[in-house]
C-alpha cells in the first residue's frame, strides 16, 4: 500500500473557528450569571448551607438533560440547537432583571440557573460533538484543548469581571451584560457557524427515539471497560473534588477569610487559569499525554488539597492565607484539567461518529451526577466542620481515587490485543494521522 506523505491537517478551519467563537461568547455570559447569582445570595445570607442548596438545585436540570442533549446533538441541526439555547439564556437573563425587585429572591436566583444549567446540559454536548465534524481526525486533540481552553478562559475573564461589576455597580448591570453575551453568540452562530448535518433513518415516537438511542450509547459503553471505567471515576472526583472547590471557594475566601467579592473573583479567575493551562499544555503536545498517563493528574489534584488544609488551619493573615489558595487552587484545575482533555478525546477518536454526541452526554451527565449531592454535603459541612478537616478529608479520598485509578488503567491497558497497543503506540508517534488520547470539572 503506498503511503501518502505526513502532511499536518489545519485547526482552524472556518467551521471549528466560527463555532469556537461562538461558544466563547454564551459561555462568558454563563460564567458570569453562575458566579454572580449565588454570590449575591451568600452575601445576603451568609450561610453556605442556602449556598449549597441553592448551586444544588440548578444543577440537578443538568443531570436529566445531558442525556438528551446528546441525542439531539446527533440528531438535530446543530447550528440552530446552539442559537435557539442562546437565545433562551439571554430571555432568562432579561427576566431576572425584570422580577428581581419583586419575586422571591432565592426562588428567582434558583429558577434562572435552574435555566441556565438546562441550556449548557444540551449546548455543550452540541458543542463537543460538532468537533469531530469540523476539524480532521488527527486534530481532534487539539481542537477539544482548544474547547476546553475557551471554556477555561471564560471561566478565568468571567468571574474577575464579573467580580469586580458586581463589588462596585451591583447585580443588575453585570446580568446585562451576559444577556447581551448570549445575543452576540446567538448571531456569530446564524451568520457565520456550518455544521455538516448527519442523517438518521429512525421511525417512533421521540420517545422511543430517545430511549433507543441511549440504549445503543449505553450498550457501546459496557463493550469498552476503560471508557465507563475512566466515567466512573469522574462522577467520583466530581462528588468530592469538584463540590468541595465549587461550594468551599466562595465560603473560605468570603465567611472565612472575611474578604471582598473582588477578591473572589480573583479565586475563581485562578481556577479557571489553571484549568486554561493544563489545556495549553496538552495542544501543545497531545502525543506526550495517551490516556495510561491519566491516573497522575489525579495523584497531582489530591496533592493541591493539602496545602489548603494547612493554611486554613494556620495563623497566617488572610491576605497570606488567599494567596496560597490561589495557587492551590490552579494546580489543582491544571491536573484535572489535563485529565478532563485526555478522557474526553479519547472517548471522541474511538467512538463511532453518529454516537459521539450520545456517548458525550452520558459521560458528561454520569460525571456530573454526584454534583448535587456533593454541594449539599459540603454546604452543609462547611457549616458544621472546620474548612482545613474538610479539605484534609478531600486530599485523602483524592489519594484514593488515584490509586484505584492507577490500578484499573493498568490492568485495563493491559489486558488490550497486541495490535490495539501497536496501534495505539504507533498513533503516538505520527501526531499528524492520529491524536493518542482518550470533562469536571467542567
Amino acid at each position: 500500500m503506498n503511503e501518502k506523505p505526513c502532511i499536518p491537517s489545519r485547526l482552524f478551519t472556518p467551521p471549528f473557528a466560527a463555532v469556537a467563537s461562538a461558544q466563547l461568547f454564551s459561555l462568558l455570559g454563563e460564567a458570569i450569571l453562575k458566579f454572580v447569582l449565588p454570590l449575591y445570595l451568600l452575601n445576603l445570607s451568609g450561610s453556605a448551607t442556602l449556598y449549597g442548596i441553592v448551586v444544588a438545585c440548578a444543577f440537578v436540570p443538568y443531570i436529566f438533560l445531558t442525556p438528551i442533549g446528546g441525542v439531539l446533538a446527533d440528531r438535530v441541526n446543530k447550528k440552530l440547537v446552539m442559537a435557539v439555547l442562546d437565545l433562551v439564556m439571554a430571555a432568562a437573563s432579561i427576566a431576572y432583571l425584570a422580577l428581581a425587585q419583586t419575586a422571591d429572591l432565592v426562588v428567582l436566583t434558583i429558577v434562572i440557573l435552574m435555566v441556565l444549567y438546562a441550556a449548557q446540559s444540551i449546548y455543550q454536548p452540541t458543542v463537543q460533538s460538532s468537533v469531530p465534524s469540523v476539524v480532521s481526525h488527527d486534530r481532534i486533540t487539539s481542537a477539544t484543548a482548544i474547547v476546553t481552553q475557551i471554556s477555561a478562559l471564560t471561566g478565568l475573564v468571567g468571574p474577575v469581571f464579573g467580580g469586580l461589576v458586581f463589588g462596585f455597580f451591583g447585580v443588575a448591570p453585570i446580568v446585562a451584560v451576559s444577556a447581551g453575551a448570549f445575543l452576540a453568540s446567538s448571531l456569530l452562530i446564524i451568520v457565520f457557524v456550518k455544521i455538516p448535518s448527519a442523517r438518521h433513518e429512525s421511525s417512533g415516537s421521540p420517545l422511543t427515539i430517545l430511549k433507543g438511542d441511549i440504549k445503543e450509547a449505553v450498550s457501546f459503553l459496557k463493550l469498552n471497560p476503560l471508557m465507563w471505567k475512566t466515567i466512573l471515576l469522574a462522577t467520583v472526583i466530581n462528588l468530592v473534588a469538584s463540590a468541595f472547590i465549587i461550594v468551599g471557594t466562595p465560603y473560605i475566601v468570603t465567611e472565612v477569610l472575611g474578604l471582598p467579592n473582588q477578591l473572589m473573583g480573583f479565586a475563581e479567575a485562578a481556577l479557571a487559569l489553571g484549568g486554561l493551562a493544563g489545556g495549553v499544555v496538552i495542544s501543545l503536545k497531545p502525543a506526550l499525554f495517551p490516556i495510561r498517563k491519566a491516573p497522575r493528574f489525579l495523584f497531582g489534584a489530591a496533592l493541591g488539597f493539602i496545602p489548603i488544609a494547612v493554611v486554613t488551619a494556620s495563623a497566617l493573615a488572610p491576605v497570606a492565607v488567599y494567596g496560597i489558595l490561589l495557587v492551590s487552587l490552579s494546580w489543582t484545575m491544571a491536573m484535572c484539567s489535563m485529565f478532563s482533555i485526555i478522557g474526553i478525546s479519547f472517548l471522541q477518536m474511538e467512538t463511532p461518529s453518529d454516537l459521539v454526541g450520545k456517548v458525550i452526554a452520558l459521560t458528561m451527565s454520569a460525571a456530573n451526577c454526584a454534583m448535587p449531592a456533593g454541594q449539599l454535603i459540603f454546604g452543609i459541612g462547611f457549616d458544621s466542620v472546620p474548612a482545613p478537616a474538610l479539605a484534609l478529608g478531600v486530599a485523602l479520598v483524592m489519594l484514593g481515587v488515584a490509586a484505584f485509578a492507577a490500578k484499573t488503567f493498568k490492568n485495563e491497558l493491559g489486558n488490550l490485543p497486541a495490535a490495539l497497543c501497536e496501534k495505539a503506540a504507533s498513533e503516538q508517534d505520527e501526531p499528524a494521522h492520529h491524536s493518542t488520547l482518550p470533562n469536571p470539572l467542567a
